[in-house]
């Protein structure tokens, strides 16, 4: 039965079709290049001629005059060639002067263009012709108009580096404060489940406000030290439960390596979950490890104690839940680790395709992901 037509015609391809079984015909690779079709075509065109003049050359020296030797004949049937070979090579000659020569020199200039050296003008082209002229100045005017989003963009940038710097410091004051108040009123609680509550809030307000402070630091970078992030993270949950009735000692074993800033808050986050499962479970003297390993794509996190589930008091029900989001986020595979250890084992963001001009220096005050975005805008605007 055959198939209907489609409903929009408009929607057909337009490719051509080439014949069934046989390849669409393609120009060779050398004719790729215009001084070889330029000569192939003058070729193609003078041979015949060539040719031609060199056998009615031969018929009237026959008719006319008896060629005595081969020399002879060799010299007649010759001349011809040699003729259309001079033709050839001063045609080619005069494409090199009024052609390549200048389409390499606006070559070369769009080259320092999209390396960004816009104070460069074609004045050479005022010797070229009008073509050439035109083109120029064309080119010119599109790197004028480069430089002016480039600008523009830079400006732009600064005004929301500024305002996202502004919205860190507001965060991380509003933080403070909310730490403050929940701090003063577990110092008021006269109950003590109330003020193990406040105290977890804290402690997770902590590690919220860790993350805030390493954006904040970090500015428009994206990765920071898992050692650095780590110690920090220790020193804060010392400061807060060190003293307590937990007796709490934190033993740090992290490899010192760059971690995405995203995983490396969730991480933070996750560790602060199992920590307080542990407090929860426990009310002696508490001994908690904190293991960190990059292997190949993936970061292994190995923390201990692990979250016991016959504790089912309501704390650590709700320590086990968010647990168990923050393996979701990190996308993570729980896995059984040694001396009852819990180990996790997340992937690692692949990094982004580097720019083609981000081995660059910045310029100051502009962290690399300011020279990314602008580096890839130039790609964008020279494509």
């Amino acid at each position: 039965m055959p198939s209907s037509a489609p409903a929009n015609p408009g929607s057909r391809s337009r490719r051509p079709r080439s014949v069934a079984g046989a390849p669409a015909w393609r120009l060779p690779a050398s004719f790729h290049s215009l001084r070889a079709a330029l000569l192939a075509i003058i070729a193609i065109a003078i041979a015949p001629m060539m040719l031609f003049a060199s056998g009615m050359a031969l018929l009237r020296a026959r008719e006319t005059h008896r060629l005595t030797d081969a020399a002879a004949w060799l010299t007649v049937s010759a001349l011809p060639l040699l003729v259309g070979l001079f033709a050839i090579l001063v045609v080619a000659l005069a494409w090199e002067a009024m052609v390549m020569r200048w389409l390499t020199y606006l070559e070369r200039l769009s080259r320092a263009y999209a390396r960004g050296r816009y104070s460069l003008r074609p004045r050479r082209l005022q010797q070229a012709p009008a073509e050439f002229r035109a083109l120029g100045q064309a080119v010119e005017e599109m790197a004028a108009s480069v430089e002016h989003r480039d600008q523009a963009l830079r400006v732009a940038l600064d005004e929301q580096t500024v305002l996202l710097r502004e919205v860190h410091h507001r965060v991380k004051n509003n933080l403070q404060i909310v730490g403050s108040l929940l701090s003063l009123q577990a110092a008021r609680a006269a109950e003590p489940a109330a003020r193990e509550a406040l105290l977890d809030a804290l402690v997770r307000l902590d590690a919220i406000s860790l993350g805030q402070r390493f954006t904040h630091e970090q500015e428009d970078e994206e990765q920071v030290s898992a050692l650095e992030l780590f110690e920090t993270f220790a020193g804060q949950i010392r400061a807060r439960l060190g003293g307590g009735r937990w007796r709490l000692e934190i033993v740090t074993d992290i490899e010192p390596r760059l971690l995405s800033l995203e995983t490396g808050s969730r991480l933070a986050l996750l560790t602060t979950e199992v920590l307080l499962h542990a407090c929860h479970a426990t009310d002696g003297p508490l001994l908690f490890r904190i293991v960190l390993r990059f292997e190949e794509e993936a970061v292994v996190l190995m923390l201990s104690p692990a979250p016991d589930p016959e504790v089912r008091t309501p704390a650590a029900v709700v320590c086990r839940e968010l647990i168990q989001g923050y393996v979701r986020q990190l996308r993570a595979r729980v896995e059984a680790g040694p001396d009852g250890a819990l180990r996790l084992r997340a992937p690692v963001p692949r990094p982004r395709p580097r720019a083609a001009n981000d081995s660059a220096p910045a310029p100051v005050g502009q962290g690399p992901k300011f020279f990314r975005i602008l580096e890839r805008t130039h790609s964008g605007v020279a494509s």
